[in-house]
This record gives structure tokens, sequence and C-alpha cells, in this order.
């Protein structure tokens, strides 16, 4: 994920926070949040095949 799309979703979860985000921007919020936690997650499994790759070898 890169830097504008970390700002805008802070910016849009401090909208929701405050009940001043509408639909869109509740959508927008929910697939940036859910690519955020997949990049979490692909980085995760790279560290752990890695790790796996080392402890074989």
């Amino acid at each position: 994920m890169n830097q504008v799309e970390m700002s805008r979703l802070n910016s849009l979860f401090e909208k929701m926070v405050s009940d001043r985000a509408n639909m869109k921007e509740q959508r927008e919020l929910s697939q940036l949040y859910q690519e955020f936690i997949n990049d979490g997650r692909e980085i995760n499994q790279s560290r752990k095949n890695n790790e796996s790759v080392k402890r074989v070898s």
C-alpha cells in the first residue's frame, strides 16, 4: 500500500469515527482497509516462506 492510499485510509477512518463519512466514503474505507490487511498478510507470508527456506538450507 503506497503513501497516498495510507493517507486516504487515515482520513476516511477519522471521518468514520466522527460520523461524517457518507456511504461512498464508507465503501472506499472498507476497500482500503481490506487492501491494508491483505498487504500485511502478504508480508507475513513472505517472511514465513523465507524462514522456512533458511531452516532447510
